[in-house]
């Protein structure tokens, strides 16, 4: 049993680091770079956002890696509880996934059909055409959960190494 428990410490600081230092990199390293070097906004967005598509499914992957490290633990453990400070490890976990998987399948699509919607690019659209202002919205949106996760994630992997 005790080794379900060390196995389940494994995957669960593996999926945690490979999750937080990705949202990191893509947010402190690559997008600024890319914003920095590209020939347009309109260029810097949409390799933006194609490594961010590609990024996605590793977030729902360490999502389902945490998830399966809880079971591991949970099976593992002595009377087959969780302590509070594992549960609420996991509600977060549970909440990064579902904010990960909603800026994933909901506004990256939204996103991808409003710039299909305008083919000379979001820079030639006026500031007044409701394309651009809703674009710009769900940018804010996904700019701001990205934020968001990125918090949980410290705040999740603070909160595992400080555990018992």
């Amino acid at each position: 049993m005790r080794n379900l428990v060390t196995l389940s410490a494994i995957l669960e600081i593996i999926a945690i680091t490979t999750w937080v230092g990705g949202m990191a990199t893509l947010a402190f390293i690559a997008a600024p770079a890319i914003f920095q070097t590209a020939t347009s906004r309109e260029q810097a967005g949409k390799t933006f956002g194609l490594i961010l598509r590609r990024f996605h499914p590793v977030m729902y992957g360490c999502g389902a890696v945490i998830l399966l490290a809880a079971g591991l633990r949970w099976w593992g453990s002595f009377n087959h509880r969780l302590h509070a400070s594992e549960l609420t490890r996991y509600v977060i976990a549970v909440l990064m996934l579902g904010l990960s998987l909603y800026s994933g399948l909901v506004i990256s699509r939204k996103l991808d059909k409003l710039r299909a919607d305008m083919p000379g690019g979001i820079d030639r659209i006026p500031k007044e055409d409701p394309r651009r202002a809703t674009f710009n919205e769900l940018h804010r949106l996904s700019t701001t959960l990205m934020a968001f996760n990125l918090l949980l994630g410290l705040a999740l992997a603070v909160m595992f190494a400080l555990e018992d």
